[in-house]
C-alpha cells in the first residue's frame, strides 16, 4: 500500500537516490524517529531532536511510534514529515533555537530508493542538510 500525502508540495528542493532498498530506508527512518543528540554550541549545550511522521489516509500524518510494525503494508512509495528541532539547554530553562520541517517522499526503484525533499517554512537547515542526515543514518 502506498502511503502518500495528497498535499505533498509540487515544488521539490532536492531529489537524489539512496543506494539502499526501499525496506532498508523505511527501517532507517523508523530508527531515526524521536532520537536526539546534544552538542556544545557557542551559547552552551544544544539538543538536536528528530521527529518523523508518516502519511496516513492521504490527509494527515501519523507519528512513527503509533505505527505498529513498519514496512509490512508499505510498498512502492511513502511520504514523511520530518521535524528537526534545536533547543538551547540552560540551567534555568530550555530555549528553542530553530525548528526545521521537511516533507520527504521515498519511492521504490529496486536496489535504489529515490528521495524527494521539500522544505516547509523557515529554519537554519536546507534540503542538503537533511540528505546528509539520511545518508549518514542509512549507512
Amino acid at each position: 500500500m502506498r502511503r502518500i500525502y495528497h498535499r505533498f508540495p509540487q515544488s521539490i528542493d532536492l531529489d537524489f537516490e539512496l543506494n539502499r532498498p526501499f525496506r532498508e530506508v523505511l527501517a532507517c527512518l523508523a530508527r531515526m524517529h524521536d532520537t536526539h543528540t546534544t552538542a556544545r554550541g557557542a551559547d552552551g549545550l544544544v539538543k538536536e531532536r528528530i521527529l518523523v511522521q508518516i502519511a496516513d489516509g492521504r490527509t494527515q500524518f501519523l507519528d512513527m511510534s503509533d505505527l505498529s510494525p513498519l514496512g509490512g503494508d508499505i510498498t512502492e512509495m511513502a511520504d514523511f514529515r520530518i521535524d528537526l528541532q534545536k533547543t538551547l539547554l540552560t540551567p534555568e530553562k530550555k530555549l528553542p533555537v530553530s525548528d526545521n520541517t521537511f516533507f520527504l517522499r521515498i519511492a521504490d526503484k529496486g536496489a535504489m530508493t529515490e528521495c524527494y525533499i521539500a522544505k516547509e517554512g523557515r529554519g537554519d537547515l536546507d534540503a542538503i542538510d537533511l540528505r546528509n542526515i539520511l545518508k549518514g543514518a542509512c549507512k
